[in-house]
């Protein structure tokens, strides 16, 4: 979650459990964006601005007031949001279907075959076309990727047998750009949203996670391993990580 008082800093600390400096205090109620909500003390592990948790009346954690060091007048509140790419950028995303209903089945086949776990491994295999994908992580650091000098092959591993050129992560294609969550589910952004300007895009107010490969079309380098075969209705599960 973007802070709003300071440009760059993120608060990654954003579930809705109470945190060990708010328990056992008695809160008042505050009105915040129209939200009755409980303001818990100051948070003293932040020192860019004074941040105080905002809770529901479950006790849960719904978003922070961060209040500027020089003037304790000077306030933003931020929410936490059903996206995490809406709570990233305090914008109102829209949470779509998983990545594998916008595509061909043989790529999700590939998925079941070799073993693209996690989007930064889809995103391996993308590298050589222009579909990207972007998870919320990748806003905060934009990933390195590493492009052979000799046979133009890129990667997000620099490889010690090549002669590579490192750089940020390209975007032939605005409208072949997914943002996924790191269970593949798809988030359109709104029309106004900052996003292409994290990215280095021009906003031209279009969408982009709608745009679904023609049929038949190969979204990525290689071609399929296998037969087609019918996938079932939800890929598994990838192992409980962080993107």
């Amino acid at each position: 979650m973007f802070s709003r008082l300071t440009p760059g800093f993120v608060y990654n600390d954003i579930s809705s459990d109470i945190t060990e400096n708010d328990l056992d205090v008695v809160a008042d109620t505050w009105d915040m964006d129209g939200r009755e909500v409980y303001r818990g003390t100051r948070d003293p592990r932040y020192t860019h601005a004074n941040v105080h948790w905002l809770y529901d009346d479950n006790l849960e954690r719904v978003g922070c007031a961060e209040h500027s060091l020089k003037d304790h007048a000077d306030m933003r509140v931020l929410w936490f949001r059903d996206s995490e790419f809406g709570t990233l950028l305090q914008e109102d995303w829209t949470v779509g279907d998983d990545l594998w209903s916008k595509l061909p089945r043989h790529v999700f086949d590939r998925f079941l075959n070799e073993g693209w776990t996690t989007p930064a491994l889809f995103l391996e295999h993308c590298l050589q076309g222009p579909m990207r994908i972007v998870t919320p992580a990748m806003l905060v650091n934009l990933p390195t990727v590493y492009t052979c000098s000799k046979c133009g092959r890129k990667s997000l591993k620099n490889k010690e047998t090549c002669e590579t050129t490192a750089g940020p992560l390209d975007f032939p294609d605005k409208e072949k750009i997914f943002f996924i969550d790191f269970d593949f589910v798809v988030h359109t952004p709104p029309s106004d949203s900052f996003v292409w300007s994290r990215l280095g895009l021009p906003h031209d107010g279009g969408s982009s996670a709608e745009q679904v490969p023609e049929q038949g079309q190969e979204p990525l380098a290689s071609p399929p391993s296998s037969e087609p075969r019918s996938p079932p209705a939800q890929p598994p599960s990838p192992p409980e990580a962080q993107p």
